[in-house]
């Protein structure tokens, strides 16, 4: 029966569980984002419209990629949202942003609400605090500055933006002005090909201006008829100036004049702010002009005349035209055409003749001539038909005391284009070259066709030539047109000598057999000697062509000049006389001109290797193969070039047929030939006479000279003293050869990366400085500069590796700024360099959109000569920005350092500045107070701020907070920073360890160098007169590293919040001695213990801290949490976010490196709490999607109820049995 009680209570209590909670308001987890609700908090948006100059634009259309200002139109529900909701939305597309914006406060009635930041996606999010809890009617507006993106609108000049806002979409309907460089554009267009009108199109307002009484006017050139009609249509320009045509406008909206001047059409329509096209058609009144010039203009009241001015072209076929198509200088028959009446026009049949002459040395080919219609299309192309019938025309040959000719008449009137085709031959034998002159004729008109006519009686041509044998062939055509010569006999002589007949190598080959006899005899002797000729006598007359061939070896030492200082080359010289022809002779001649190498009897060439900065030299001599008792090669190594040790070899040569040089397989023996190299001129001499060609490779090294774009080097080939050979010379360009700095930049956010590539011709220089002046608008960050070695490739291919150069010990940089606030900076290498490096650095941004941003670097050194190159680098940025950015202006910070009791000056304080850049600090500078107590920086541009002291007055304490201040004129900023003096330690008379102070909250010291901004310090009570401050680390006895231990209760009212620091007067400088105490034994020196910071957050909620870093310095993870995620960022920004569904304790250590190499290590100690459930304030809070959800313990209720219907049904079953 108890078990039975038992068992229905605790049904009775789940089922009372189930209906208590299961049903009631759900709770609400940790605010998130507004949007989710379906909430949109703008209430509107506003867009101004700027000019290049900065001035409202108050028309309807605008520029493509003009600045905008958007004023979003906030509020938020009163008592609904709490501190920490977020509203996130876009800005549209259509808006440009260059940069994300950083974090800008959101501002009613002069409080802060929130902060709200932009990403350069366009993604915008508010993040409001308490003031919203507090507070009815809270509202805002957030202001961007940005443009139109060309990039993005594109097309129509109409474009619609569409903003979501409160109750729907606030849609803005824009026009842009289209790219286009004149408002009106006229053209015309003819007719086709031998046209009689021409097609005008003249459109207007392109510009799409606001034009009040609008009229383009048009006059018309001389030689065209007035039109007919005018026609109008819309417009459609597209911005990128393109336009179509659209429909036609009604003739009631304009209206046309052109009587006795120019054409003008009036729009009835005022202001037209459309474009139009306006069309109409002229005939040509007169045929003979070739083109027509005029200029249309529009203007309006409000609107000055602009024009445009078009030429158009009309193309007519010709009325008369001739030319030769054909020649056959065998039988010296020519081939003429005449193309007649191309204009097609109107020709009647009485003047319809054509007279044609060709002088008296030509002669019409009986039956030749032919006529033909032909069809011309829009273009001018013809199409040529069968010949018409003979009948339809009469040729009539003529002949005068001057020309030979014909003529030709058609027999009725013509309006067509005809081709006239036709032949003519020499009369008389063609023993020269000449030129032939025909006229043609036709009602007054006239003009000539020319073809040039060739004698074949004799000629001469040279090849194939084989270098291999150094043999030439020779070829003569005689009597190629087949005509009686008697007595022939030819002459072949060689002129500059070089030349010698192959014996044997001599034929005579008739085209048709049987060929006459002949006899060959050679000028000197037989058989023929070096530049001995031939005479060849046929023994009967010849009436066919014959070919005349022989073979001759060539040598440059027979030519009858010095080859050496000329060009070597071989004519080759031909006579023929025969009895038809008289007593003086027919020449030819025939110029064999041999490859560069056997003009030279050499050559060289060069290939560079950058990764080990060598050249390798291939030098060819001897190609010519001379036999040499005493062959020496001498080369001028020139630009600073070594010999590469043991790199000489020498191989024999080979020449191919086709002249090509090949290099043997395997070096010859140094021992048969011999090495000299001093004063940079290599020498190599042969131990044995040679007659054949040798090849030299070597190489030379251009290691610890200035390398420049080019070098070049000259060989000879020398018998003994003599010469045998020209000069031998090659060049070799050197991938960025003379190059010692070049700079590239490209914008990335508010940032420009820079990147310098330092000597990529890989010079060898001494003392080599990169100075390097950025211009007024950017702002260098110092802990951005990175310097880089790199590899070489053997093509010259620069790339980057790492690691990088070590500052102080490879390097030397300094940045420094004026007094005007310009920036610069120089680096310094503190070793020679051989190599090239690549600089990286990063600027910020501090200019106006559209503002030009440049770089001017320069690059010094020297090695034996002093070297100085520089070169500028010029970027246009784009800059976007929201509300509370600065305005660019430069103004000075004047801080003041005083007494905190007093207030009287302090001198020898030193202050850091840092502008701030979104999530960047970014080091400015330092400064000093002087004997006035002030430290001053100068010619800050505008923007956000914080100054931080960095050393405190002697006897003062440090002052560790960092003070924000915004430049935003040109007004001094002036901030006033006291320091409280350091309390003078008593020594105590004891030898034990000084006791740690009984008002500290926690006796753990301060170790960090540079103290975490996440705590806020405040310094601790003075102690005990008989208690030491011990600001030393080193003398605490007792440190105790856990920071969760709570501190003792203290009745003194005044202690402060728990901090990690025990140092009544904390100090980042961890090198300052304490007042000794008089103690007979030295006290060990306990290890740091790391600074620690207390953070909390709830469950599965980030959050986010930074510690502090200084300047030069770098932050990473030490020890990662074991119930959590972390990210650390080098400017010391850390994020930290639990394990979902993990509360309690968790802890993270992040070390923080100086520029020197010294590490702190900070301790960050975090609590992960539990969300509370429950029922929050209606609307209070937004819950998570599935947080607050009951379905587990509506499931245990079920499986509950389930269970007593169990035993309920089991204790009826048993009653029943």
């Amino acid at each position: 029966m108890g078990y039975r009680k038992t068992a229905a209570f605790i049904v009775f209590v789940m089922v009372f569980v189930q209906v208590a909670f299961g049903f009631g308001p759900l709770p609400k987890a940790s605010a998130t984002a507004i949007e989710t609700d379906g909430i949109n908090l703008i209430d509107s948006v506003s867009m101004s419209v700027y000019d290049s100059n900065g001035h409202s634009v108050n028309g309807s259309v605008y520029e493509q990629g003009s600045d905008v200002k958007l004023d979003y139109t906030w509020s938020i529900p009163n008592n609904v949202y709490k501190d920490g909701d977020t509203f996130s939305f876009y800005i549209p597309d259509e808006f440009l942003l260059f940069n994300d914006i950083p974090k800008q406060p959101l501002i009613f009635n002069d409080e802060e609400v929130g902060t709200f930041y932009a990403t350069k996606d366009h993604k915008v999010v508010m993040t409001f605090n308490n003031y919203i809890e507090t507070h009815n009617n809270v509202q805002g507006i957030l202001t961007f500055k940005t443009q139109f993106d060309k990039q993005v609108i594109k097309g129509s000049t109409t474009q619609t933006i569409t903003i979501p806002i409160k109750g729907g979409d606030q849609i803005f309907t824009l026009v842009f002005k289209p790219n286009v460089t004149s408002t009106i554009e006229k053209k015309g267009v003819p007719d086709g090909f031998n046209p009689k009108s021409i097609n005008w199109t003249v459109d207007v307002n392109k510009a799409l201006d606001s034009v009040t009484n609008a009229v383009m006017s048009d006059p018309f050139p001389t030689g065209l008829k007035p039109p007919v009609s005018v026609a109008v249509y819309g417009l459609n320009v597209n911005l990128d100036g393109s336009v179509t045509q659209g429909a036609l406008i009604d003739s009631s909206r304009y209206t046309v004049d052109f009587a006795g001047g120019p054409l003008n059409v009036r729009f009835a329509d005022s202001p037209i702010t459309s474009a139009y096209r306006i069309q109409f058609v002229t005939d040509i009144d007169d045929t003979s002009k070739t083109s027509f010039s005029n200029t249309a203009t529009f203007q309006g009241t409000n609107k000055t005349p602009v024009n445009s001015s078009t030429t158009v072209s009309v193309n007519y076929g010709k009325f008369l035209d001739k030319s030769s198509t054909g020649y056959n200088s065998a039988t010296q028959t020519i081939d003429w055409a005449i193309k007649y009446n191309y204009r097609e026009e109107s020709i009647t049949k009485a003047n319809a003749l054509l007279t044609d002459t060709f002088g008296k040395k030509q002669q019409l080919v009986s039956g030749s001539v032919a006529v033909y219609p032909i069809e011309l299309d829009n273009t001018g192309k013809e199409t040529k038909g069968a010949a018409i019938d003979p009948s339809l025309y009469m040729v009539t040959p003529t002949s005068d005391a001057t020309d030979n000719g014909f003529t030709l008449q058609f027999k009725q009137n013509i309006n067509s284009a005809y081709k006239i085709e036709y032949q003519t031959t020499t009369i008389d034998r063609v023993e020269s070259n000449t030129t032939i002159t025909n006229k043609i004729e036709s009602r007054g008109q006239w003009t000539t066709g020319t073809r040039d006519i060739k004698q074949v009686v004799l000629t001469k041509d040279n090849g194939p030539v084989n270098y291999q044998n150094q043999t030439v062939k020779w070829t003569i055509r005689l009597n190629e047109d087949s005509k009686t010569m008697t007595n022939v006999v030819l002459k072949d002589t060689f002129p500059n000598g070089g030349l010698q007949i192959v014996p044997g190598s001599l034929v005579v080959t008739p085209d048709s057999v049987p060929g006459a006899t002949y006899a060959v005899n050679y000028t000197a002797s037989t058989p023929p000697g070096a530049n001995d000729g031939f005479v060849l006598t046929f023994n009967a007359p010849i009436t066919g062509p014959y070919t005349i061939s022989y073979t001759t070896k060539f040598n440059n030492d027979w030519l009858n000049y010095n080859w050496q200082t000329g060009t070597a080359s071989f004519p080759n010289h031909a006579a023929v006389t025969w009895t038809e022809r008289g007593a003086t002779a027919l020449e030819v001649d025939s110029t064999f001109n041999p490859n560069p190498q056997t003009q030279s009897n050499g050559y060289k060439s060069g290939s560079y290797n950058a990764k080990t900065k060598e050249i390798t030299w291939t030098v060819g001599v001897n190609y010519n193969r001379k036999p040499l008792n005493n062959a020496i090669v001498q080369d001028e190594l020139k630009s600073g070039q070594k010999l590469v040790p043991g790199s000489l070899a020498v191989y024999p040569m080979t020449v191919q047929s086709d002249g090509t040089p090949g290099q043997g397989a395997t070096a010859i023996a140094s021992s048969e030939y011999t090495v000299d190299y001093k004063n940079d001129i290599l020498k190599v001499s042969f131990n044995q006479s040679i007659s054949t060609g040798y090849i030299l490779v070597f190489s030379t090294s251009l290691n610890d000279v200035l390398i420049d774009a080019t070098v070049k080097n000259t060989a000879n080939l020398f018998d003994g003293t003599v010469a045998q050979s020209k000069d031998l010379t090659a060049s070799k360009n050197i991938p960025q050869g003379g190059e010692y700095v070049n700079k590239n930049g490209a914008q990335n956010g508010g940032k420009i990366d820079w990147t310098v590539n330092i000597n990529r011709g890989l010079s060898t220089v001494k003392d080599a400085v990169i100075t390097d002046v950025p211009s007024p608008n950017q702002m260098l960050i110092a802990n951005s500069f990175h310097l880089y070695p790199t590899d070489i490739n053997a093509n010259g291919t620069v790339t980057k590796k790492t690691p990088e150069l070590i500052k102080d010990t490879d390097y030397k940089l300094e940045i420094s700024t004026d007094d005007d606030g310009l920036q610069s900076f120089v680096l310094t290498f503190l070793k020679d360099i051989d190599t090239a490096f690549i600089l990286e650095y990063q600027s910020l941004i501090v200019a106006n959109n559209g503002d030009k941003v440049s770089n001017k670097v320069s690059f010094a050194g020297n090695n034996v000569q002093s070297v100085t190159k520089d070169t500028t680098k010029e970027i246009i940025v784009g800059v976007s920005s929201g509300s509370g950015t600065g305005s660019g202006v430069r103004g000075n910070l004047i801080v003041k350092k005083t007494d905190d009791a007093d207030h009287s000056i302090l001198s020898g304080a030193t202050f850091e500045l840092y502008r701030l850049s979104g999530s960047d600090r970014i080091p400015v500078g330092t400064a000093d107070s002087d004997n006035n107590g002030l430290a001053t920086f100068k010619k800050l541009l505008s923007g956000s701020y914080e100054v931080k002291e960095i050393k405190a007055p002697a006897g003062y304490n440090l002052d560790s907070k960092a003070y924000s201040v915004t430049i935003n004129s040109t007004t001094d900023v002036n901030l006033e920073i006291t320091n409280k003096k350091t309390p003078t330690p008593t020594p105590t008379p004891t030898t034990s360890p000084t006791p740690t102070p009984t008002t500290s909250p926690t006796p753990t010291p301060t170790t960090s160098p540079s103290p975490t901004p996440d705590p806020t310090t405040s310094p601790s009570p003075s102690p005990d007169p008989t208690t030491s401050p011990t600001p030393d680390p080193t003398t605490s006895p007792s440190p105790t590293p856990d920071p969760s231990t709570s501190p003792t209760p203290s009745p003194t009212p005044a202690v402060p919040t728990p901090t990690p620091s025990v140092d009544p007067s904390p100090s980042p400088e961890p090198t300052l001695t304490p007042t000794p105490t008089p103690t007979p034994t030295p006290v060990p020196t306990p290890k740091p213990t790391p600074t620690v910071v207390e953070k909390t957050t709830d469950q599965d909620q980030m959050i986010e801290s930074k510690v502090d870093v200084p300047l030069g310095g770098s932050a990473a993870i030490k020890d990662k949490p074991k119930h959590g995620q972390v990210t650390v960022k080098p400017n010391g920004s850390w994020k930290y976010k639990p394990n979902p569904g993990y509360t309690g304790p968790d802890k993270l250590t992040i070390r923080v490196t100086d520029k020197d190499g010294n590490t702190n290590d900070i301790l960050i100690d975090i609590t992960v709490d539990e969300v509370p459930l429950g029922n929050d304030l209606p609307g209070a809070t937004l819950p998570k999607t599935g947080e607050g959800s009951h379905l587990n313990v509506q499931l245990a209720g079920l499986a509950v109820i389930l269970l007593g219907v169990f035993f309920l049904v089991r204790r009826r079953l048993f009653r029943g049995k």
